[in-house]
């Protein structure tokens, strides 16, 4: 019993005594996953490392640097196939070709290579002892090797022969390069890469690329004699260094629509050009005519004269062509004729149709560009219609609804004015109440007809008589004017109100009002203003 405690209590010790000496000399580990640590770490030290990949062309300078925190016993570099590099030699001087950081802070262990060579590639390690530790990390260095010149596999490297309508694959291939190179294809100055597929193959263990890139197009007819360039980019290059090769493209004579001539004059000598492109040149070509495009009777070669017509070609170059058909004392009859150009080369016949005419030739329409900015006036218009109607349907900007003004406010409105108009001019005075009247006025006018007929019940036989009977005393100014004479006059208006409406009362002195209308100046006005 006694034994066994005491075999406890001892692993318990020891249990303990390890645990302390590992967090004596443990460490944070760091969170670049390429620093490696081995035996045993301590938190206080640390490795500053960048696996990033480098990659520099031969007699370039290249930077390893390597950071440490905290105490170090000493650190060197290691790259496969050579003896590891001590810092401190570097730093000394015993290393040609290398040498110390300008700036050591955060690059205790970082080393310079003055001018990298080819035998410097690979993976290099930077490797710090602490005791009884070591912290390392590790990225790859890649010296550059310039790429071989680029070809075309094409069966003949002076002209490549491609067929309309048929796609063709047409290769690149660099040999070696480290690292690959980048391969665009140009038809022309046009760019055509997305139609390409590169594939990189290593060759070797240290870096070394082949790059093969296939384009699959179908070439056109207007394409023939244009420049098929595959081009390629490096690192090592400072301009892309380009394989090209001129096209040959293979097709039939080109179709076209019905060609029409006007203003053809009678009487006088007419020559119809027309214009086709083929490749290879053309082996038959001849001129039909007749009275309809199905009934063609008459055939001439070209060259060739046959009555008052004759024909002959002319070679523009690049498979271009003008066919001319020449007819001699233009006639009527010739108008009433259809013509056909029937053109045939190795890889197919084209039928091209003519037709001529001695009337004017009609008004141009409206172009593709006309059409779309006519589509688009109408557009911008319609848009218009809609967002007034919208605004008209939600009562917004200028459609929003006259606010009808609170009787308590125009009264008080009303007083204020009474109170402070002795303290004005004249001039004052009366623009201030005329603007009031008009409100009120208008305010009046837009009042429902039942309403006003119950307000005339409401008012007096003598308010009723002031209103409807035309006394000279009184100066009345409504009375009866030709409609062209417009003048603005002044009215006096008695706004006197029944019981019902003593809310909007005023003061006698303050019922003179003044509202523009039409009709002719009075003698009375000036009365009726000193009222």
């Amino acid at each position: 019993m006694c034994k066994c405690s005491f075999v406890r209590v001892a692993c318990v010790a020891l249990a303990l005594a390890a645990a302390s000496l590992a967090q004596e000399y443990s460490v944070n580990e760091p969170n670049n996953s390429d620093v490696v640590f081995n035996g045993v770490q301590s938190s206080d030290v640390s490795l500053t490392f960048d696996d990033s990949e480098i990659v520099v062309n031969p007699g370039e300078r290249l930077d390893l640097n390597c950071g440490f925190k905290g105490e170090y016993r000493y650190c060197i570099w290691e790259v496969e196939g050579a003896k590891p590099i001590q810092v401190e030699d570097v730093y000394g001087n015993f290393h040609p070709g290398m040498s110390k950081p300008e700036v050591s802070e955060g690059n205790e262990c970082g080393i310079v290579i003055n001018s990298v060579s080819t035998e410097q590639h690979g993976m290099w390690t930077c490797r710090v002892f602490i005791t009884g530790n070591s912290l390392e990390g590790t990225k790859n260095v890649i010296v550059t090797v310039k790429p071989t010149y680029p070809v075309l596999e094409v069966d003949n490297s002076q002209l490549l022969e491609v067929t309309s309508e048929e796609e063709t694959p047409v290769k690149c291939v660099v040999a070696a390069a480290r690292p690959a190179v980048g391969i665009r294809w140009f038809l022309g100055d046009k760019d055509v890469t997305v139609m390409a597929e590169t594939e990189e193959t290593p060759t070797d263990n240290e870096g070394m690329y082949k790059s093969i890139s296939t384009l699959r197009r179908t070439f056109e007819p207007m394409e023939n004699g244009m420049t098929l360039t595959c081009s390629v980019s490096h690192k090592t290059l400072t301009v892309p260094e380009n394989e090209s090769i001129p096209l040959n493209v293979i097709f039939k004579p080109v179709e076209k629509p019905v060609s029409t001539y006007y203003q053809i004059r009678p009487g006088s000598d007419y020559e119809v050009k027309l214009n086709f492109s083929a490749n290879p040149p053309p082996i038959r070509k001849e001129w039909r005519y007749g009275d309809s495009f199905q009934n063609i009777a008459v055939s001439i070669e070209i060259p060739g004269a046959k009555d008052r017509y004759e024909t002959y070609i002319e070679e523009l170059g690049n498979g271009m062509y003008t066919a001319t058909l020449r007819i001699a004392g233009f006639k009527e009859e010739d108008a009433n004729q259809r013509y056909l150009l029937v053109v045939e080369n190795d890889i197919g016949e084209t039928t091209y149709k003519v037709r001529l005419s001695m009337d004017d030739a009609p008004k141009d329409t409206l172009s593709g560009g006309a059409v779309a900015g006519i589509v688009i006036v109408v557009l911008v218009i319609v848009a218009a219609v809609a967002a007034a109607g919208y605004a008209r349907y939600r009562q917004m900007f200028c459609f929003a609804p006259v606010v009808t003004p609170d009787p308590e406010e125009g009264k008080e409105t009303k007083e204020e004015h009474s109170d402070t108009e002795s303290a004005r001019g004249a001039n004052t005075t009366r623009a201030a109440n005329l603007k009031n009247s008009l409100g009120r006025l208008t305010q009046v006018f837009k009042k429902p007809k039942k309403e006003q007929e119950t307000k005339l019940e409401n008012i007096g036989d003598d308010e009723k008589r002031s209103l409807t009977t035309d006394d000279p005393k009184k100066g009345s100014p409504v009375k009866e004017q030709n409609v062209d004479d417009k003048e603005v006059v002044y009215a006096e208006l008695d706004l006197g109100k029944s019981e019902s409406d003593k809310k909007t009362e005023v003061k006698a002195e303050d019922k003179t009002e003044y509202a523009q209308i039409v009709g002719t100046v009075t003698d009375n006005r000036e009365d009726e203003k000193k009222e």
